[in-house]
């Protein structure tokens, strides 16, 4: 074999590794769940452990230790299991899969106005008290890569 197609059979996998970001651990099998559906019923899916999809809206532009995940005009905000891993600051617009334990909580206004700091377009000064919270806390997330 030449060193040209060494080099390119060696290389071929590698591409093919990039074209998903993973992130977490390996998914499970854990039930798969329609975002538009945690949302429509979330007290039927609070604590439990789903898998479901949807386009990243935004993540944390400070370290990438969480990001909102959309479907249509749905959206839950993803935090990542005892903050063992980040996902790219740079996610927003593309596809991810991820699993996790959905909830539904109520955060104090200094975080909700927090997050709204590290958001892109954010405006933090508009947030007036406690606020109602979908989220997923997710121990591990696929991400497409550019694009695929």
């Amino acid at each position: 074999m030449t060193p040209a197609l060494l080099l390119g059979a060696l290389l071929l996998p590698l591409s093919l590794l990039a074209a998903t970001g993973k992130y977490g651990a390996p998914l499970g099998d854990s039930p798969k769940v329609a975002l538009a559906d945690l949302v429509k019923n979330p007290a039927a899916w609070s604590g439990k452990t789903v898998r479901t999809d949807g386009t990243v809206s935004a993540v944390c532009q400070e370290k990438g230790c969480w990001m909102l995940l959309k479907s249509g005009d749905q959206s839950v905000r993803v935090t990542f299991k005892d903050y063992g891993f980040f996902v790219p600051k740079n996610s927003a617009g593309r596809a991810a899969l991820l699993e996790g334990v959905f909830n539904v909580k109520t955060i104090p206004e200094a975080k909700a106005k927090h997050y709204a700091g590290e958001t892109p377009g954010g405006k933090p000064d508009a947030i007036k008290g406690d606020q109602k919270e979908l989220s997923l806390v997710a121990s591990g997330v696929e991400i497409a890569q550019p694009g695929r």
